[in-house]
C-alpha cells in the first residue's frame, strides 16, 4: 500500500498485488462513488498470474482531493502517475462505469504504457451539455445533481445507487456497496458527475490499442465500432451496472479470454 501526492496536493491511495509471471499487468479503475475494493472478485481470480494495480480515484475511498481534477484528463493523469510510480509497463487498463472516461483518456494518452483496455458497463457519446433535454445523459446529470443538492439528498442517492443493481441480486452485497458509496463526500459526488460531461467518442477516436467492451445490456456495437478501431464485445447476463460484483465468474472469464488473445 502506498500514497502518491499529486502536484495539486491531492493524495492517491494505491496498492499492487499479485504475482509477476510475465503476464500483462492489470490496472483496475473503479467508477462513480466507488472504491478499489469493488474489484475483490477480480483480484482473487487474476492475482495468481498477474500483477494488479488498484487505486482509489481522487476524492474516493482513502484518496483525497483539493476539489479539482475530477474530469477525464485529471483522472487519467492520476492513473498514469500511479502506474509509473508502481513501475508497471504495457498494462491492461480496466475501467468501470463512471471511471471509464478517465480510463479511456489514460489509454489514449499513454499508447506506449497501455497495451489494451477493458470497459465495463459504460457508454460512448459526444460531449453532452448539462441539462440538455435532447441528450439523455446531459439531462440525467442535471436531474441527479438537483437531487443530490435537494432536501432529500441522502435518500435520493441511496435509491439511485440501489437501482444500479439487478433486482434479483444479493441484497446484503447491494446494501454494503450502497452504504460505502453514500460515504463519498457530497462535493465529490457532484464534481464527478460534472466531470463525466466529456466527449468520450472523440477520445475513443484516437485509441489504437485493442479494447474489450463488456456490458450487462446490449451495446450499440455499430456506434462503438465507428470510434474504436479494434474492439471486441462481451455481454454478462443476470447483472445490473456492476457485472464485476454481481456476476464475477462471467466477467472474469470474458476478461481472461480477451487477455489470452493479446
Amino acid at each position: 500500500m502506498a500514497i502518491l501526492t499529486r502536484p495539486d496536493g491531492s493524495e492517491i491511495f494505491y496498492k499492487v498485488v499479485g504475482k509477476d509471471t510475465g503476464s500483462l499487468p492489470l490496472v483496475m479503475i473503479h467508477g462513480w462513488c466507488s472504491r478499489l475494493e469493488i474489484w475483490e472478485h477480480q483480484v482473487r481470480h487474476f492475482r495468481k498470474n498477474h500483477r494488479i494495480l488498484l487505486l482509489d480515484r481522487r476524492g474516493h475511498g482513502r484518496s483525497s482531493t483539493n476539489g479539482n481534477g475530477h474530469d477525464a484528463a485529471g483522472h487519467a493523469a492520476d492513473i498514469a502517475a500511479v502506474t509509473q510510480a508502481a513501475g508497471l509497463k504495457r498494462v491492461v487498463a480496466i475501467g468501470h462505469a463512471g471511471g471509464c472516461p478517465g480510463t479511456l483518456e489514460f489509454i489514449r494518452a499513454n499508447p506506449r504504457r497501455v497495451r489494451a483496455g477493458v470497459m465495463i458497463d459504460t457508454y460512448l457519446y459526444p460531449k453532452p451539455k448539462r441539462g440538455d433535454t435532447n441528450n439523455p445523459f446531459g439531462a440525467l446529470v442535471e436531474s441527479q445533481i438537483e437531487n443530490l443538492q435537494g432536501t432529500k439528498a441522502k435518500s435520493a442517492f441511496r435509491a439511485w445507487y440501489t437501482s444500479f443493481f439487478d433486482a434479483k441480486g444479493d441484497r446484503n452485497v447491494i446494501r454494503q456497496v450502497v452504504a460505502e458509496a453514500a460515504n463519498t463526500p457530497q462535493a465529490v459526488k457532484v464534481a464527478e458527475l460534472e466531470g463525466m460531461l466529456v466527449d468520450t467518442a472523440a477520445i475513443a477516436d484516437d485509441i489504437q490499442q485493442p479494447m474489450l467492451w463488456l456490458s450487462a445490456d446490449t451495446a450499440n456495437q455499430a456506434y462503438i465500432r465507428n470510434h474504436l478501431r479494434n474492439v471486441a464485445f462481451a455481454q454478462v447476463y443476470g447483472a445490473g451496472h456492476f457485472p464485476q460484483s454481481e456476476q464475477p465468474s462471467q466477467t472474469n472469464a470474458m476478461i481472461e479470454a480477451f487477455l489470452t488473445r493479446l
